[in-house]
């Protein structure tokens, strides 16, 4: 989110490294489950109330007559998950109205966040009017302990991005809703393949590591510039926390706690299953973290050139964010990671050039900085460390350690 490029020049790729002592305990500890986690449904995190559930508190009114808080409220979706489910993860997930206490896991889907937003975009190699939905939410895989009730087991994260086309642009909360159908049926698929990746109860989870992101937060300087551009409300820490901690769970394929927001989850997480089971009103304990992350939106920059010989505008943006990585004693891994990406409108045009469309543009270069930098450190790959300005020497000495870590967690 500037124009200190001298500064920024020396300080892209720099690595603190502390000494490699200390990498966390083995994960010898390991659950395993006699039969798979038992479906308890969709739920949403926290109270039916809040603003950030607006698209689908007016989707389910509109399509059931029912209150977001109403118990009923998602039966319809719930069924259909259970069905998709059960095709595609066969023998991965039982199906019953009872819970067994000490015997079952619990696996359900918590829904944590959506916005919209309408821009002009290109489709098909022409600028239409686009809406955006996004949606993030978590699988939890619960275990049950009397003293201490439900606890995650593990958890995935992940992060739906939707275009649709808009029409015009009025009324895009409206069109948004119009679309929630679409939106809940791609939702539910991309929980389904998480939920293959990561439910593999037969193998036993860890009991002893947990990941989680614990801190997203947007320099002053980036704010400033977030604010000039009018699109600090929806470029906020909270979709940044949540696009980061899908990020980290892809690339890095681990399981993380669910994404530790700034107003304090602490460490209860409270979902209301749609489906009748023993965990309906529980709030669900979430374990310490061993290995924790935060993300800092460190830098972002738009410039805008007329090329008249080319007959349009070049529009470059830039984002530099922080990353950094620690385990239960120290950080030992604090990395600046940047990516620099070129848009192209007509000559002279102002009808593009508009807030929502730096919303596009500046979320996607954010995302493609986290996944450059998170698999390049994965697989050490020099080139793909070099494209967001980061050396692989200087994070060579910490990547073991890291690999160790995510391993543990798995």
């Amino acid at each position: 989110m500037l124009t200190r490029r001298p500064f920024l020049a020396k300080m892209l790729g720099l690595v603190s490294l502390q000494p490699l002592v200390s990498w966390g305990q083995d994960a010898t500890k390991r659950l395993l489950p006699k039969n798979p986690p038992v479906w308890t449904g969709f739920g949403l995190n926290g109270g039916s109330e809040q603003a950030r559930y607006d698209l689908t508190r007016a989707y389910v009114k509109k399509t059931s007559g029912f209150e977001l808080s109403d118990s009923r409220a998602f039966l319809s979706l719930s069924k259909d998950l259970k069905n998709l489910l059960a095709n595609q993860q066969k023998g991965k997930i039982e199906f019953k109205d009872k819970v067994e206490f000490g015997e079952n896991l619990l696996l359900g889907f918590a829904h944590d966040y959506e916005t919209t937003f309408g821009a002009r975009f290109e489709r098909n190699g022409e600028s239409a009017n686009t809406l955006f939905i996004f949606m993030a939410g978590v699988g939890l895989i619960l275990n049950f302990d009397k003293s201490s009730g439900w606890r995650i087991v593990s958890s995935f994260p992940f992060l739906l991005r939707m275009e649709q086309p808009a029409g015009d642009l009025n009324n895009i909360k409206e069109k948004a809703v119009g679309y929630m159908a679409d939106a809940y049926k791609s939702y539910s698929k991309a929980f389904s393949q998480m939920v293959g990746r990561f439910n593999k109860w037969d193998q036993g989870f860890s009991t002893n590591t947990f990941a989680r992101l614990t801190k997203s937060s947007i320099h002053k300087d980036a704010l400033e510039k977030l604010s000039a551009y009018k699109i600090q409300n929806f470029l906020n820490e909270e979709l940044i926390g949540f696009s980061t901690n899908a990020a980290l769970c892809n690339n890095l394929d681990i399981p993380l706690l669910p994404f530790q927001e700034n107003d304090a989850l602490g460490k209860r997480y409270a979902v209301k299953f749609s489906d009748d089971l023993s965990a309906q009103s529980a709030q669900i304990s979430i374990p310490e973290a061993d290995l924790k992350f935060e993300i800092v939106l460190r830098f972002v920059d738009k410039q805008v050139t007329v090329s008249s010989q080319k007959g349009v505008n070049i529009v470059r943006r830039k984002v530099v964010i922080r990353l950094i990585v620690m385990d239960y004693q120290e950080t030992f891994i604090n990395v600046l990671a940047s990516s620099t990406g070129e848009d192209r409108m007509p000559l002279n045009t102002t009808e593009d050039d508009t807030p929502e469309r730096d919303i596009v543009f500046f979320d996607r270069l954010i995302d493609q900085t986290l996944n450059n930098l998170l698999m390049g450190m994965v697989t050490k790959n020099e080139s793909q460390l070099a494209s967001v300005e980061v050396k692989l020497s200087s994070l060579a000495p910490a990547i073991p350690r890291l690999l160790k870590l995510c391993a543990n967690t798995r």
